[in-house]
């Protein structure tokens, strides 16, 4: 006689949240970027990892497949949503710009416009080296930046040694063979620099 199907036996999405405080971090340093947030990711991490073990351990020891099989597509399902978030433009980047552009652009307003000349400025996008990256926010009013590497103007050359001798924060394009940097367009203007493995910004 075949064993009666178990009623918490069932499919379920709720094991995606476990993934969300991954997220969290993402999501929210920022607000607090003075925390230890490699203490806290480990810890998350840890504690992920242990809740994941045991409830493996528990719904194979009590033969519960679609929950051990929800468990295991867990992370799929959360990699689809955020996929499908990316592609309408919702990010950690771009709703964290949402909500501080308008502090971006009044301390752009009080600085000095040099000559006429089309306005340049950064900012510490992200200086905790979460995931070995360091981003910067850029301020380009020539746009320059993003052209193909190579293309940029002498003077908009010029224009990045003013934020990296004053405030050490360099905008490299091409900065090593042991490095890699990409750049995104997140605003009029405005751009993310990141840059992997970053011996480009002291």
């Amino acid at each position: 006689m075949p064993e009666p199907e178990k009623r918490s036996d069932k499919f379920t999405w709720t094991y995606a949240l476990w993934l969300l405080p991954f997220l969290a971090q993402n999501w929210l340093y920022w607000l607090h970027p003075q925390w230890d947030w490699w203490t806290i990711s480990l810890i998350i991490w840890v504690l992920t990892l242990i809740a994941v073990a045991g409830s493996l351990c528990i719904n194979l020891v009590q033969r519960r497949w679609r929950r051990l099989v929800s468990l295991l597509i867990a992370p799929l399902l959360l990699l689809v949503v955020l996929r499908i978030l990316a592609a309408v433009g919702i990010t950690s980047d771009s709703v964290r710009f949402a909500l501080t552009k308008q502090t971006y652009l009044a301390e752009i307003e009080r600085a000095d416009r040099s000559g006429g000349e089309p306005r340049f400025k950064t900012f510490a996008w992200d200086n905790s080296f979460l995931e070995k990256t360091y981003s910067t926010l850029v301020y380009d009013e020539s746009d320059e930046i993003a052209l193909p590497r190579g293309e940029q103007s002498t003077a908009w050359q010029q224009r990045v040694q003013t934020p990296c001798s004053e405030k050490k924060e360099c905008v490299d394009l091409d900065p090593g063979p042991d490095e890699y940097v990409s750049v995104r367009k997140i605003g009029e203007h405005f751009y993310i620099l990141d840059n992997y493995l970053p011996n480009a910004f002291p």
